[in-house]
Formats: C-alpha cells, sequence, structure tokens
C-alpha cells in the first residue's frame, strides 16, 4: 500500500489555525457525501459486456451471472466464437430491458428491407425461447434481440411460444406498456415451421416493433412472423377483455408494430400463443413489409374470438404500404374480430381471390365459453335474428367490459351470464376502412361469407370497401362518394356538396407528414356532414423511433453508460 504523506493523510493536525482546521473538515466530509451518494449508482451503471463464446452458459453468466448481473440498459454481445453454438435450454430475463447483440453489419433505416449479415449463429434443440423476457415494466429499458442468425433442431412444432419472447405490465398512465425492439434476425429458412408452436417472435403486453427480420418456409406450412398479445390491456383483467373494452389506438405508438421485414411462405402475424400469461386483445401494425411466396391470407390476418378458447381475437388491426407476391392465394388478408384500416398493400403475380376477408369467427369456431353465436348465447344481442350482432364480430369497437374464465359483466360482478344477451357488451360501431389495394386481377375489396356474417356486417355501415383499385383520376371517378372508399390526390376528392353518403372514406395518399422516409403519404377521410370531410387517421410515424434509437417510454435520466467490460 502506498501511503499519503502526513501533510495529506491528517489535514486536521497539519493545518492551522483553527478555521483552516473546520474548511478541512468540511472539504473532507463534502467528498465523503458525493462518494455515498453516487458510489452506489456507479457500480450498477448500465455497460457493454462481451460474453467468453456464444454458448448458452457463457451468454447466461454476463446475464444472471456470475460473471455479471445484467441492470436496465446493458448491452450484451454475444461473439463468434465457437458459432454455430447449440443450446438445450434458454436464457431468462427477469425485470431489465437489456440489448442483446450478436455481431456483424445490420439493416437499419426504411430503405432497406429484411436482416443484414450476422456473423452469430444460435442452434435451438430444447422447447423455450433462446431469450424469454419476463417481468418488464414501464421503468425497464428498451428490451432488445438483435443481429444473430437463428435456427432449430426441432421438427415436433414443440417450441413454445417462439424464438424470442417478451412480456410485460402495463398500466392506465402514459407510457402504458414497456417497450421492445426484435430485428436483425435471420432465422435459418426451411427449419422453423416444423419447430413452432407459436411464433418466431412472441410479444405480450408491451409495445414496439420487429423490424428489419428474414425468413423463409414452405407456403403450405403455418409459420408466423409475430405472435401478438395484450391480454392485459393497462394492465386490467387478462384474455385481452380490457383491449375490447378501451377505446381505439390508431396511429400511436399503443400497437406492436412490424415494418421492414422479408419473409417468404411466412405470415406477419397471429394471436393465439402469448409470451405472457394469456393471448388475447392484440393491436398491431403490419407497415412497409415485403412478403414473397404468399399463399392463404398471409399478410397482417390472425385468429378471432371463440378460436381457441376463453381468449378474445385481434381488437385493432393497421396494414399499409406492404409489398406481397404470390400465386393462387385466397385473400390477401382477413379479419375475424375488432376492426382495421387496410391501405395502399399491393400483390403482385397471379393475385388472390379477394384483397380482404371478413368473418365472424364464431360460426367457424365454436368451443366454450362463447359457443356458437345462434342467439343462445349471454353475450350476443337479443332479440334474436339474421341482423343481430355476435360478440366481437368485425367493425365492432369499444364496449362493456367482460371478466372472469366464465365471463361476467364486470358492471354486475358475481351475476352469472345465463340468458340470452343478459352479458351483452354492447360495442360501438367501428368500421373497416380498405382503400388504394393494388392487385393484378383487379380483385374485389372485401369480401363477406354468407356463413351467417354477410347478413350482419353491412357495406357503408360495419365496413367501407374501396371502389377501385384504380386512384381517381377526377373528382368523381372512379369514386364519387355515394359508397365505399377512394384513393388518390386529395384535389380529386369529391366535394360531395350533396349526393354522398355519410361515413364513407377517402385516403389521400399526397397528405401528411409521418413517413420522414420518402413520398408513400396518406391521411385517411370521412364524410361526417354534407360537404365536410374530416381526418379521421393518420398513421404512426415512420420509421418507428425505436429503430433509430428513441424511445416511445418516459422515465429518469439514464445512468452513465461509457463503461465497458470484456469477459475473457
Amino acid at each position: 500500500m502506498i501511503k499519503p504523506s502526513a501533510s495529506k493523510a491528517d489535514p486536521l493536525r497539519a493545518c492551522l489555525p483553527l478555521s483552516g482546521c473546520l474548511r478541512a473538515l468540511a472539504s473532507g466530509c463534502l467528498a465523503i457525501f458525493i462518494f455515498v451518494l453516487f458510489s452506489g449508482s456507479l457500480c450498477h451503471a448500465q455497460g457493454t459486456y462481451t460474453a467468453a463464446s456464444c454458448s448458452q452458459s457463457d451468454v447466461n453468466a454476463v446475464i444472471n451471472g456470475p460473471t455479471h448481473t445484467a441492470v436496465n440498459g446493458d448491452t450484451i454481445i454475444i461473439p463468434t466464437t465457437g458459432s454455430p453454438c447449440t443450446w438445450t435450454s434458454g436464457i431468462t430475463i427477469s425485470g431489465v430491458g437489456i440489448d442483446i447483440t450478436g455481431t456483424g453489419t445490420p439493416n437499419t433505416g426504411a430503405g432497406t428491407f429484411g436482416a443484414g449479415t450476422a456473423n452469430t449463429t444460435l442452434i435451438e434443440s430444447g422447447t423455450v425461447p433462446f431469450f424469454k423476457f419476463t417481468g418488464l415494466t414501464t421503468s425497464s429499458s428498451t428490451a432488445k434481440v438483435e443481429l444473430l442468425n437463428m435456427g432449430t433442431t426441432i421438427t415436433n412444432a414443440s417450441l413454445r411460444p417462439g424464438a424470442v419472447a417478451f412480456s410485460g405490465t402495463c398500466t392506465k398512465s402514459a407510457p402504458y406498456c414497456p417497450s421492445i425492439r426484435a430485428d436483425n434476425l435471420t432465422f435459418t429458412a426451411g427449419e422453423w415451421a416444423s419447430a413452432l408452436d407459436g411464433g418466431m417472435i412472441a410479444v405480450d403486453n408491451v409495445f414496439g416493433v420487429a423490424d428489419h427480420n428474414s425468413g423463409s418456409e414452405s407456403r403450405a406450412s403455418a409459420t408466423f412472423l409475430a405472435q401478438i398479445a395484450f391480454d392485459a390491456w393497462q394492465g386490467v383483467g387478462t384474455w385481452g377483455d380490457n383491449s375490447f373494452a378501451s377505446a381505439d389506438t390508431f396511429g400511436t405508438f399503443q400497437s406492436f408494430y412490424m415494418e421492414n421485414n422479408n419473409v417468404a411462405g411466412i405470415r406477419l402475424s397471429e394471436d393465439d400463443v402469448s409470451a405472457g400469461s394469456a393471448p388475447g386483445g392484440a393491436r398491431y401494425t403490419c407497415r412497409f413489409n415485403e412478403l414473397t411466396n404468399m399463399s392463404g391470407d398471409g399478410l397482417c390476418g390472425a385468429h378471432g374470438t371463440a378460436w381457441g378458447g376463453r381468449f378474445r381475437g385481434m381488437r385493432q388491426v393497421e396494414a399499409y404500404y406492404n409489398t406481397v407476391s404470390g400465386s393462387s392465394c385466397d385473400t390477401l388478408d382477413s379479419l375475424l374480430s375488432g376492426t382495421g384500416y387496410y391501405l395502399s398493400n399491393t400483390i403482385t403475380g397471379t393475385g388472390c381471390n379477394y384483397m380482404n376477408e371478413l368473418d365472424i369467427a364464431r360460426f367457424e369456431e365454436t368451443g366454450a365459453p362463447w359457443n356458437n353465436c345462434n342467439g343462445t348465447q349471454p353475450w350476443d344481442q337479443f332479440s334474436w335474428s339474421s341482423t343481430t350482432q355476435c360478440l366481437d364480430q368485425p367493425g365492432r369497437g369499444v364496449g362493456a367490459l367482460l371478466e372472469g374464465a366464465t365471463p361476467l359483466l364486470a358492471s354486475i360482478p358475481g351475476t352469472s351470464c345465463i340468458l340470452p344477451g343478459q352479458c351483452w357488451p354492447n360495442p360501438a360501431l367501428d368500421p373497416v376502412y380498405e382503400a388504394g389495394e393494388v392487385s393484378p386481377n383487379n380483385a374485389p375489396g372485401i369480401y363477406v361469407p354468407s356463413d351467417g356474417t354477410s347478413t350482419r356486417l353491412l357495406a357503408n355501415r360495419d365496413y367501407y370497401a374501396q371502389v377501385s383499385d384504380v386512384a381517381q383520376t377526377s373528382a368523381t371517378s372512379p369514386f364519387n362518394g355515394t359508397t365505399g372508399t377512394g384513393y388518390g390526390t386529395l384535389a380529386n376528392r369529391p366535394p360531395c356538396t350533396s349526393g354522398c353518403t355519410i361515413g364513407v372514406g377517402y385516403w389521400a395518399t399526397d397528405q401528411g407528414t409521418w413517413n420522414t422516409y420518402n413520398g408513400q403519404k396518406g391521411i385517411l377521410y370521412t364524410l361526417t356532414a354534407p360537404g365536410t370531410w374530416t381526418s379521421y387517421y393518420t398513421p404512426y410515424t415512420y420509421p418507428h423511433p425505436l429503430t433509430a434509437g428513441g424511445s416511445t417510454t418516459s422515465g429518469g435520466p439514464n445512468p452513465p453508460s461509457a463503461l465497458t467490460a470484456t469477459v475473457d
């Protein structure tokens, strides 16, 4: 030990006169106070830590110890050492938001699609995610998994809920839910369709974005980029009930976004497997993605209420400026519950039979507790007829809150729902809008099947379909304001001072400043009175702020971040 000189080691003994001693004492006390105040935070400041290899044990050692225990804001680098690394078990990250990243060159910005070049490869041979974030809160830093190649040897569809999973807790005050980002993940082609009992990325009760990811699977397989749930919207209830009892959040950060992904034979979204406690109540946005080799209804669909038990279906969907190629597909997209906006999506190839299908799920799936929509159930409208509403049918929005394993109205707790219509949540009209969707075969915009749905979902009430996939050439053609929707420049929007139908829509593709990258714009206007067009919907900022290092959460100042460590 190096000992200080006498004069520096004992300032009280060395200083004269008394006033000098008091000044020295005060100075020393201040120094001790500052050290005590800040030493704790410095010792726990976020930093960058590189694992010794890409093995599960080495990566876990710098996340959950013993080498390092991760805190909010940490960056964990997975090196190429040992790559490819086969994992028989995953890693759980509890309560903190960290950035887990491989090495390589990511794709960034709105001008690129799909994943960049990752140097680190992980192979999953177990039945749980590589990384599972749990207990995220609005105080957590943004949780991220980035820049990795991901493969699997599983072939019995037992990997659940996904290759990576994020779950959190939402609240009733801003920023409402924690944020996550999953980007530049390359899912090895041909391996994930037979492995997954879920999605490649699974999220529950989190906002954020999945961007610049790549994957390719057989067209015949049911493979999904993301499984999305908001089972406890604003921290209330489960199974998605409060999502259906809460107002729309279109055009805001309160959704899960998928953008700039490039996938083949893979659907972007699904909602029947949860990263948290239960599925249900999904709110999500698909925009500026590239899908190839598509079949079925592959863009941005999901399941409706009653598809797999107690959980509620999709609550809110936004799909715009996606580019799809495929042949012999049934419909580009589908909506089985809730409401949605479908704008300026394009399909090439031979096209689809329809651009969108709206269907009431309970005419296809009739399991408990919801059962068939046939006039006997307490949560459907009553008196019963061929035109009365079914619970959660497309084109309907916020209604009364249901709760409980056997659903009850929260407004009358303890009162069993037995009689037909007794617990009808009476949801508000919330129409579906579609415009600007282009196909090579001029496919019809919205199709409503005759399974009982077509007498309940009515055009120009529950949905407004595009009248043509051709943009306006004048103020009266092809859309004249009497039915459906049109699209094109604002100058060509019909004046509609008379002869138009209240509620029709117009997607003005030269309006809006939300797209900060290029000229693909749009604001949806609806006719609210003769001669009065009102702005109805403006998409959220693109690219998503999280892709550029921004945040949709708020909180106190970040701790020091210029700390690095490498584990040898």
